[in-house]
């Protein structure tokens, strides 16, 4: 786990893990400018600025180099974290809440790395707008370093800032990443994880892999460190953690929806479906392994359905009941209450393609660790379809392209170039998309063409899905090995794709396992029909 890199906490953005979003609605406070700063997006009004540094602050401002600070006399500027959590934890009408993950939690110990993500709900308002993010060992914690998101009411953005040095800067905020964040350099540092601007969690959805939570408890490395105990000492349940994120992404979405529509700009939101955009989350089976580290064994059967089909299609079920947070097109696919991987197979795969964590034979602490398409990518299609921008039967139309590749798709990537920039509604998208699509010569424009054009095909598409993991269930049953060692090659090159976008928010070798596979992006899926492997060059279902 690297310190000092906002991008890499698991929450927000990691939020892959760690690192904050903050905001809160108190007693103002202005700022006065130093030399000749006049950009205005130095303006400090956000839910820490507010809570934390009010009262004659010093903060500098990474875009322009200038320094600004807050006006008042009540602040005490805190410039470690001890202070921070004093000055917040000394009114009672504030409440903290402490989570933390390791991805070695099951070996603790003075060299363990933690990280902590501090959600504070500052005088009664929302925990999603004020995250303090930490990071340490079980030899302690590093008392002069923080990363904070903050969210500014005013802008309808996520504010990012870092302590380090013994002095407070703000990288910048959302405002400052395009609508196109894709096709976009980061506009500041925080954006190399935090791609769009808002939040993240690398492992929303249960299991949440390697945090204290339902599934999982880091051990206590007996840290004599006071600030280590006073944290760790105070850690809660994970799961409430992905309620803050949740809420703190959908109301980054909304944001990022005014934006484009103000700017008659929605072409890059609807490519947040056809292509991954928001950092994936990582999910996995909600089963540890019994031993991880060499021979390994489990005895968890459950395979997280977002590796075989796409989780907007229908949302998947986890230990815990489904993912929250996510509504999804609910499609009626009976079969993917049965997928499902032999234990026994499973680990013989492993040890067929050679699979290492930190370079030593093992697995994850939870198997099956596979990205998922991006939440935050999601949420932007549900904001566009509670207004009426979008409907389920376009959505739909458009994941059935390459439909066995739930993500990472550079068949429907490819497609996303020939939406139009802009439309009114939901027809006017189809009618626009669907004459763009018969001129085009990119792979699978036809079948989307026709599937668009096709306005009652919803539930025909819910049929393929079903008879295509059934196939998949079939083989779990008749071919257990054959079926273990093909859903391991999806998994290898899920991960290969992830690192070579999203390398960022990889803090620890411990994250994401290797193998002797040599997967390459794009190279295979698994068959429409069949279930079984092919290279992706082969024509796909309805292209």
């Amino acid at each position: 786990m690297t310190l000092r890199n906002w991008s890499k906490l698991p929450l927000i953005g990691t939020l892959a893990s760690a690192a904050a979003i903050a905001a809160f609605s108190a007693v103002g406070c202005t700022v006065e400018e130093t030399g000749d700063e006049q950009d205005t997006t130095s303006t400090i009004d956000d839910a820490f600025s507010r809570s934390v540094l009010a009262g004659g602050c010093s903060v500098k401002n990474v875009k322009t180099g200038k320094t600004v600070k807050t006006k008042g006399t009540k602040g005490t500027c805190p410039k470690t974290v001890t202070g921070v959590l004093d000055l917040l934890q000394k009114d009672t009408k504030n409440k903290l809440h402490f989570y933390v993950v390791s991805e070695q939690g099951d070996q603790p110990g003075p060299d363990t790395p933690y990280r902590f993500v501090i959600p504070v709900e500052v005088n009664g308002a929302p925990g999603e707008k004020l995250f303090l993010s930490i990071l340490g060992s079980g030899s302690g914690i590093d008392d002069g370093f923080m990363e904070v998101i903050g969210f500014n009411e005013k802008k309808g953005e996520y504010v990012f800032y870092d302590l380090g040095d013994g002095a407070w800067s703000m990288e910048g905020d959302g405002s400052q990443v395009k609508t196109d964040a894709r096709n976009s350099d980061a506009p500041f540092r925080c954006v190399n994880c935090h791609t769009t601007g808002g939040p993240l969690m690398k492992e929303l959805h249960d299991s949440w892999g390697n945090w204290n939570s339902t599934w999982f408890s880091p051990g206590d490395p007996n840290s004599a460190d006071a600030l280590f105990k006073r944290v760790f000492s105070a850690r809660e349940r994970a799961d409430d953690l992905e309620d803050f994120i949740i809420r703190g992404t959908k109301t980054h979405a909304k944001s990022r929806v005014d934006k484009a529509v103000k700017e008659a700009s929605l072409k890059p939101l609807m490519t947040q479906l056809m292509c991954d955009v928001g950092e994936p989350s990582i999910i996995q089976a909600h089963s540890k392994n019994s031993k991880r580290l060499g021979t390994v064994e489990t005895f968890s059967s459950m395979v997280p359905s977002a590796i075989v089909l796409n989780n907007f299609f229908k949302t998947p079920a986890t230990g815990t009941g489904t993912e929250d947070g996510l509504t999804g097109l609910q499609m009626n696919i009976p079969s993917m209450s049965s997928l499902k991987i032999d234990s026994a197979a499973y680990v013989k795969a492993l040890g067929t393609i050679g699979q290492k964590i930190n370079g030593q034979a093992g697995d994850t602490i939870f198997p099956m660790s596979s990205p998922e398409k991006s939440f935050g990518d999601f949420m932007i299609i549900e904001e566009l379809m509670s207004r009426g921008l979008i409907d389920k039967d376009v959505i739909a139309d458009a994941l059935m392209t390459d439909f066995t590749v739930s993500t990472f798709s550079k068949s429907r990537c490819d497609l996303a170039d020939t939406l139009p920039n802009n439309w009114t509604s939901a027809d006017d998208l189809k009618a626009q998309w669907s004459t763009a699509l018969g001129s085009s010569t990119v792979r699978g424009a036809k079948g989307l063409k026709a599937r668009v054009d096709n306005k009652t095909d919803f539930d025909t598409h819910a049929a393929t899905l079903d008879k295509f993991v059934g196939a998949c269930n079939a083989r779990g049953t008749a071919d257990k090995n054959a079926w273990a060692l093909d859903l391991l090659k999806v998994v290898s090159q899920r991960r290969t794709e992830f690192a070579e976008v999203y390398g960022n928010v990889i803090e620890s070798p411990w994250l994401i396992p290797t193998d002797n596979l040599k997967s390459a992006s794009h190279k295979v899926r698994l068959n429409g029909t069949t279930c079984v492997v092919e290279d992706q060059a082969k024509a796909f279902v309805g292209e």
